[in-house]
């Protein structure tokens, strides 16, 4: 389980729970290698430009980039994300 993953002070796009088809999906990016690793499995390279794992971390949970992730996220299922995720070695698991 990916813990921690919850709104509040840590929470961020990087670090949240993501509706997708059919359930949800916490991430929880710790670093910059989870955040390049998180945007090369989204098929969105631009997202890890020099100093994007400051501005992720940074940003609201639900403010513009949050908002572009839940969009990449709703278009497939739970179960499909989290195979992609894994196997780029994002920390995430299935969230209620």
């Amino acid at each position: 389980m990916v813990r921690g993953v919850s709104p509040g002070p840590s929470a961020s796009p990087a670090r949240r729970r993501y509706r997708c088809a059919g359930g949800y999906i916490a991430i929880a990016c710790e670093d910059e290698s989870h955040w390049k690793a998180l945007a090369k499995c989204l098929g969105r390279p631009e997202l890890s430009y020099p100093g994007s794992w400051e501005a992720a971390k940074a940003s609201a949970p639900r403010g513009r980039l949050g908002r572009l992730l839940e969009g990449l996220f709703a278009g497939d299922p739970a179960g499909v994300w989290l195979q992609r995720l894994r196997a780029h070695g994002v920390p995430c698991d299935r969230a209620p």
